[in-house]
């Protein structure tokens, strides 16, 4: 299988500070990838750096089969799609009208949108003023924005974030189903490994900036998921990062 997104040594350094330490990622196209790690590991930073957003300090990064640089940058970004922090949206507009300025600025047909409202659930809702949403129908739009031009990778960053249980259920099954139903590889960050390990087939398991595991969930659960001797169950993701974790402090300290 083919990597949509390939880094190699990707690091960044606020003020001398390394914040992400030589990631090598490699996400295999057609996949769901799990970015996951707690808050501050550099998730983040790594996505922004992917995106062009902040200027890596070291290492190289390959979308889409390209080694992105200055001059192809822009045109790379044209196949890709992201959610970064919070939506942006016009809550006096509708969904359909706020779409349909996007489409505008992406120079994409407006027979598009009603496909995109179709995939995240909405086109029942795109009447609506997007002040009336609640943070999860945004979330979806603002997927739905990213989802306008077709892109062939979309990179989501915490996209849970302050949602209710129910909130968190649909953004799962949506992000579970874009393979199929928007043909876009997804990259999806998140510090809720619980959650992740419910709808992710790869996972890239951060901390302070280093990766510390990567490759297919079911290789992980394999390779790490021994039973827990006192309930007798198999671990969950979040022990087994809390394992990897430990054994990190570890080599550190010797």
């Amino acid at each position: 299988m083919d990597n949509i997104i390939e880094t190699e040594n990707l690091t960044k350094r606020y003020g001398g500070v390394p914040v992400v330490r030589s990631v090598s990622l490699a996400v295999p196209q057609g996949s769901v990838y799990g970015f996951i790690g707690p808050n501050g590991a550099g998730k983040s930073t790594t996505m922004k750096m992917l995106l062009g957003l902040v200027k890596q300090s070291g290492g190289s990064v390959r979308l889409l089969g390209r080694e992105m640089n200055a001059e192809n940058r822009l045109a790379l970004l044209r196949q890709t799609g992201s959610l970064i922090e919070s939506p942006s949206s016009y809550g006096h507009l509708t969904a359909r009208e706020n779409l349909r300025i996007v489409a505008q600025l992406k120079g994409v047909e407006e027979t598009e949108i009603e496909r995109v409202l179709r995939v995240v659930h909405l086109d029942q809702e795109k009447a609506r003023r997007v002040k009336a949403f609640s943070l999860g129908m945004r979330q979806r739009l603002g997927i739905a924005q990213a989802l306008l031009g077709r892109p062939r990778l979309l990179i989501l960053d915490e996209p849970t974030n302050g949602l209710d249980p129910e909130g968190i259920r649909e953004m799962r099954d949506l992000i579970r189903s874009l393979p199929q139903t928007a043909g876009a590889t997804v990259l999806v960050s998140s510090h809720l490994l619980s959650e992740m390990e419910l709808f992710v087939d790869y996972v890239g398991i951060i901390d302070h900036g280093r990766l510390l595991w990567q490759g297919p969930l079911a290789r992980l659960q394999a390779e790490r998921g021994g039973e827990v001797v006192v309930t007798r169950r198999s671990k969950t993701l979040e022990e087994i990062f809390l394992d990897l974790i430990h054994e990190q402090g570890e080599e550190a300290a010797e």
